[in-house]
């Protein structure tokens, strides 16, 4: 959806500016797009009749340059693509829920510190998406306005995160019990 999104957006466009464009959206953290994966992926549509190989170019001593324009057949691909994850509700995948259940598995209070870095973490990076939006990298002049609105729900969830990593932690300090006796003694050993 990444890749014909983008090339739909920029047509005709070459590989090399796809892959800066969704580079320049951190898509590679937040959807999974590989910056390696692109132009194997724009060679597959091609091929699968999504998009439309339009020649190369040779820019002085580069490398010829495929440029891409999507098809009726990527258009709807899109559209399906767009319409099923606009609608839905789709878990995306986080080691950190997986961590999770092996909480009890690690000392007390190195769980806690864990939690608190993360929040720390997911602090700066929403410190470094207010600074883009503030000096304008995400503005109106730079950006279409759903890349803010992007930053802005990434920011949300974090701040939600931040406030439950904070709020456990905290429970985990206090002494909370939530793991079996044996787990509990290997926690808190008798003194």
């Amino acid at each position: 959806m990444m890749i014909l999104g983008v090339v739909k957006m920029m047509q005709p466009v070459h590989g090399y500016d796809v892959r800066r464009e969704l580079l320049s959206w951190n898509a590679d953290k937040w959807a999974k797009v590989q910056p390696g994966s692109i132009y194997h992926a724009l060679k597959k549509l091609a091929e699968e009749g999504a998009l439309r190989e339009l020649g190369q170019e040779q820019v002085g001593g580069r490398p010829a340059r495929t440029r891409y324009e999507i098809t009726p057949k990527g258009e709807d691909q899109f559209r399906d693509l767009l319409s099923t994850y606009l609608w839905g509700q789709h878990e995306a995948e986080d080691p950190f829920i997986a961590v999770l259940s092996f909480l009890t598995e690690v000392p007390r209070e190195e769980a806690a510190a864990a939690l608190r870095s993360r929040a720390r973490s997911l602090r700066v990076f929403n410190d470094g998406m207010a600074s883009a939006i503030k000096v304008g990298w995400a503005g109106p002049d730079n950006k279409p306005v759903n890349v803010r609105w992007l930053l802005e729900l990434l920011m949300a969830r974090n701040e939600g995160e931040v406030l439950w990593c904070e709020r456990v932690a905290d429970e985990i300090d206090s002494g909370v019990e939530f793991v079996s006796p044996e787990l509990a003694a290997k926690w808190c050993p008798p003194h």
